[in-house]
């Protein structure tokens, strides 16, 4: 892909063309949602529609990349485009943003077309942010386009969810995956099938792992779960070396290992629990469903707490987590 003007992936279409449609028929709402599971190129996908909003002379497939506009958004200069993100990752979006929002949003275009914001993560609004960005969405200047991003839209005010239109992007079929991933890999020693499973099907973050050592540092996860499993290390010594970590990311691995595990309990084959040894496999197969599902419960709660930007102690956070699992797994046995 040319990094600019931007193209939606194959399995984003259906969603490109109804924007296209609402485009062409000037019926484009102030805000749309752009939801669903990580890796599937959300954010990638709302700069592609602000590239097309913004352009001077669209065609029907991208922005033109030759206009004015196209020009000065390739510079990242565009003064009608802005887009509202966390000071740092994990952080929380404040309400002074969402105040700079409004007021730029109320102002006349300087390039005489739209106004267009991303703000991502949408879950990252702490409650006061959350309420000022209502108000603007209660109140919408004539030609904007609000483009929110989130993984995790549950996590965001359900009146903004209700003043916003939703689009879902769900995870693509295996062989649209694979028919995009298989290409990226040749020449590599990466299987783009094991990936895409590794991934749970979402093929950006698929590529992803074969990124630094990214599958590395997965394989080191399953391994410090197995050893606490098995009584060889302890949840304080597991917390303290993952807190210097993305905890984030960790907790969210956690996440779908254990939805891998359930799966797996059932009989499906997933690549990172087919190594197990007998030891390993006794011992997970024995596990609960409803235990599982309720440290699942938890480990969601967790992640909604690290996404509010309450900051909470990673530390802590991890320990209790950890311990959890300890106290999961004795009663398993």
């Amino acid at each position: 892909m040319s990094d600019f003007p931007a193209l939606p992936y194959p399995w984003q279409q259906d969603v490109w063309q109804s924007f296209f449609r609402q485009f062409e028929n000037d019926r484009l709402p102030h805000a749309i949602m752009l939801a669903g599971p990580a890796g599937l190129g959300k954010r990638h996908l709302a700069r592609v529609l602000a590239q097309f909003t913004l352009c001077a002379s669209p065609r029907a497939e991208s922005a033109c990349g030759k206009c004015k506009s196209c020009e000065l958004n390739r510079a990242g200069t565009h003064p009608d485009f802005r887009v509202v993100a966390p000071a740092e990752p994990g952080k929380a979006i404040r309400v002074d943003d969402i105040r700079q929002l409004a007021e730029a949003q109320g102002k006349t275009a300087q390039q005489s077309g739209f106004k267009v914001v991303i703000l991502e993560p949408a879950e990252a609004m702490n409650v006061n942010a959350a309420n000022a960005l209502l108000k603007t969405l209660e109140e919408p200047a004539a030609r904007t386009l609000l483009l929110l991003v989130s993984d995790a839209p549950s996590a965001v005010l359900p009146t903004i969810r209700s003043r916003c239109q939703i689009r879902s992007l769900a995870i693509p079929p295996a062989e649209q995956s694979l028919h995009w991933l298989t290409p990226l890999v040749s020449g590599t020693d990466y299987n783009a099938r094991e990936l895409l499973a590794i991934a749970r099907g979402a093929p950006l973050a698929a590529r992803d792992l074969m990124q630094g050592d990214e599958l590395e540092t997965r394989r080191q996860w399953q391994d410090d779960i197995i050893q606490l499993s098995l009584g060889q290390t302890d949840a304080i010594a597991v917390a303290a070396k993952w807190q210097s970590g993305d905890v984030a990311a960790e907790v969210n691995w956690l996440i779908g290992w254990l939805h891998d595990l359930a799966r797996w309990q059932l009989g499906v084959s997933v690549a990172p629990l087919e190594s197990l040894n007998d030891a390993s496999a006794s011992l997970f197969k024995g596990v609960q469903p409803n235990l599982l599902h309720r440290f699942q419960e938890k480990l969601l709660d967790c992640k909604k707490r690290l996404a509010s930007g309450a900051n909470p102690n990673k530390q802590l956070l991890l320990e209790e987590i950890l311990l959890d699992w300890g106290v999961l797994i004795k009663r398993r046995a």
